[in-house]
């Protein structure tokens, strides 16, 4: 079986900066091998060697990127390519997705090709599906499991799902994102990739390629603008004194900041009525993802916003069936509900057309990873400019500007399109919850019929959470890995006491602690809640990111000089145990918080299997 992995050399997660352009700078800072890619590689090597077959690795970038093919070679690929030339500079994820499928096809045929679920100097998560969508390959994302079948024509995968699993039957060739803890990552000491010659690495220039592009920065459709700091506007407040002082002190904190108050998540005032956005204006598209409420609320609240600042309309796509009734109260005007369909790709498929025809002006997803599929094929279909995981979204000259979070989540970037159609998916939860429009009445509705083309076959899927749960919790406690999961109980009890969701940083979701969607972190989700609690948390920029919308953090750590105690409004000094104790007593003391148990079973088995 011959095998494709792509590759991406990144920045070592604690040197991420952006150069004046607002692209990532390089030049002279620590570089690797993204850690999702490393996964790639592995399982690359393994397939092509249980095959018979052949192993490419494939990297787009500047020539340092060799060090990260070399080290691939010393892991057992068999071939290893540099996509490098000056003209590739300034590729957003659209442009290096189609020099990667130019390159697939003039290096091909390849019976299966493996890139990372995400990249971690961007967190994307787009290149995969868009590079699917211009090879005209099923796709499957977050592959945890992967078995080919006898005949070499299909592959049984288990995927991550935002709030559970899927075990899926995926025609080859395809794309597939791996997920992290799909197998052992290809990590090589320096000196061994230092001992694979320079030769074995055979380099391409953009006129090596048979297509003729354009590339880089001028086939790129989104563009960088302003930078600007996530300025900290915590009050770094470290009580002193005995534990049970610090508690006390924390606690009067807490309650003179609103902190303890009970109050509904912030919403929007009621829109207007039937004649709310103009008839024959631009069109502000929202993708509704089946069985997600409120990412659909807030997005068609954005939406309507958005639609006031071009002077034009909101119309929601969605699978069948679809509530005319409802999304009309959360803003939309039309209503596509589309028919026949089973996956990702069938939805594309039968929106794309639709969306060409009808010539919207900007389309909003979910950034989960149903809408990052779907959205990326979109954008590779109809060439428009994708950002990624917007934090916020505004029109300025009647164009989409989206901020997202850059350079590890210290810094939000001003993202614009050229294209006529503007695209972005959005992080669940960072939106305030809509009004409601007042009045009766109900979206235009147009059915269109889809088509199951039969490549991704969905064998079983289930959860083991609720993604939208944290998005609506008011409290949430955040462990870290300190905190071992057997001890789970007696965070649980300061739970109770609070109303508060468990939540937790990436090393505790990827040992199978916490289930994925409850990871917090520029990797994982972003939250905000009234009160946050970070429990045993070091306080790394990379999971803080994910709480600055937060009105208020506390932060409970044994470490004086932890990062967490600049990045929280109080904190206490101390073993957790102690202080969670002596929290929970305080609370119920002067009562405080709710009395309601927390929502999520700590008894998540660390791994799971195709069944």
């Amino acid at each position: 079986m011959n095998v494709l992995i792509t590759a991406k050399q990144v920045p070592r997660a604690d040197s991420l900066l952006l150069g004046p352009s607002g692209r990532m700078l390089r030049d002279g800072v620590p570089l690797e091998m993204n850690a999702y890619c490393r996964r790639a590689v592995a399982k690359g090597v393994e397939v092509a060697r249980s095959t018979g077959g052949c192993c490419t690795v494939v990297s787009l970038g500047p020539p340092e990127a060799e060090d990260i093919l070399r080290e691939a070679l010393a892991w057992g690929a068999d071939e290893a390519i540099l996509l490098s030339d000056p003209v590739f500079a300034g590729s957003d994820t659209l442009a290096t997705a189609r020099a990667l499928a130019a390159l697939a096809r003039q290096e091909g045929p390849f019976d299966l090709i493996l890139v990372g679920r995400s990249s971690l100097d961007s967190e994307t998560g787009q290149v995969g599906p868009e590079l699917a969508e211009l090879l005209d390959l099923p796709f499957a994302s977050a592959v945890r499991e992967l078995h080919l079948s006898e005949t070499g024509d299909t592959a049984r995968v288990r995927c991550e799902q935002d709030d559970g699993w899927r075990v899926a039957t995926v025609r080859l060739p395809a794309v597939l994102a791996v997920a992290e803890r799909l197998c052992p990552p290809a990590k090589m000491p320096p000196e061994a990739w230092e001992a694979i010659p320079s030769s074995r690495v055979r380099r391409l220039r953009a006129g090596d390629l048979s297509d003729r592009g354009p590339w880089g920065a001028a086939a790129s459709p989104t563009r960088v603008g302003t930078v600007r700091m996530l300025e900290s506007h915590r009050l770094a407040r470290c009580c002193v004194g005995p534990v049970e002082r610090q508690v006390d002190t924390a606690v009067c904190l807490l309650e003179a900041s609103g902190a303890l108050d009970e109050e509904p998540r912030e919403s929007l005032p009621a829109m207007d009525g039937p004649g709310l956005h103009r008839p024959d204006g631009p069109l502000v598209g929202v993708l509704l993802e089946p069985g997600r409420p409120d990412f659909a609320r807030e997005l068609l609240g954005c939406a309507v916003s958005l639609a006031s600042g071009l002077d034009g309309r909101v119309v929601a796509v969605g699978p069948e069936p679809a509530d005319a009734r409802e999304v009309w109260r959360w803003g939309a005007d039309e209503l596509v509900e589309i028919g026949g369909i089973e996956t990702e790709e069938d939805f594309a498929a039968a929106a794309v057309p639709w969306a060409s025809e009808h010539g919207l002006a900007v389309m909003l997803a979910p950034a989960s990873y149903w809408g990052r599929e779907v959205a990326s094929r979109l954008a590779a279909a109809l060439g428009a400019g994708l950002t990624g995981d917007a934090l916020e979204l505004e029109v300025t000259d009647g164009r989409l500007v989206a901020w997202k979070p850059a350079c590890g989540g210290t810094r939000l970037a001003a993202i614009t399109a050229t294209s006529p159609l503007q695209m972005a998916t959005v992080r669940p939860g960072v939106l305030p919850l809509p009004g409601i429009r007042s009045g009766e009445g109900e979206a235009v509705v147009t059915r269109l019929d889809g088509r199951v083309r039969g490549r991704v076959r969905i064998e079983s899927s289930w959860k083991d959470d609720d993604f939208e749960t944290l998005s609506r919790a008011p409290v949430v406690i955040g462990v870290g890995a300190g905190v071992d999961p057997d001890s789970y109980p007696e965070v649980r009890r300061l739970a109770a006491v609070l109303g508060a969701e468990l939540a937790g940083t990436r090393k505790v979701t990827d040992r199978g602690w916490l289930p994925r969607s409850r990871q917090i972190g520029i990797t994982g989700r972003t939250i905000a809640p009234r009160l946050y609690v970070a429990i045993g948390i070091k306080g790394k920029l990379n999971h803080m990111v994910g709480v600055r919308d937060a009105g208020t953090v506390l932060a409970v750590n044994s470490d004086r000089e932890a990062p967490v105690f600049l990045h929280c409004d109080v904190g206490i000094v101390g073993d957790w145990r102690e202080v969670v104790r002596l929290l929970a007593a305080e609370l119920q003391r002067r009562g405080a918080g709710s009395s309601v148990d927390a929502g999520v079973d700590p008894a998540v088995p660390s791994e799971l299997s195709i069944p």
